[in-house]
């Protein structure tokens, strides 16, 4: 994960509860540096540690890199039903590095929360 992109998630926590949704971050660090990092930067929310086997989770979205050794930073939107509904992996190869913002993943999550007549 993107430590401005956490805060920025991190930032929006009410946002993101009113609307019944759950925010968790992962990756392949271990879960020491995950609680330093969550104290130090503010983040109300769970980080979940891909520690070991390393980068399990990573391998089932397609996000893992053997070549460097950790994942790739991606947002995916699960709906309450384990659904997949929409999935950003940020500096995939070949294409320029874009960032979608706290704004664009709450856009997902509000219209999956209409679409479900919440």
């Amino acid at each position: 994960f993107c430590n401005d992109q956490l805060s920025g998630l991190a930032s929006r926590k009410d946002d993101f509860d009113a609307l019944g949704a759950t925010v968790l971050g992962i990756s392949v660090d271990g879960i020491f540096s995950h609680a330093a990092f969550a104290a130090a930067r503010g983040i109300g929310f769970d980080l979940l540690s891909d520690f070991e086997p390393k980068g399990a989770v990573a391998r089932l979205y397609g996000v893992y890199s053997d070549g460097l050794g950790f994942n790739r930073r991606a947002l995916v939107v699960i709906d309450p039903d384990g659904l997949v509904r929409w999935v950003d992996v940020i500096d995939r190869d070949g294409e320029p590095d874009r960032d979608p913002g706290t704004d664009d993943v709450l856009a997902v999550v509000r219209e999956i929360a209409v679409s479900r007549g919440a």
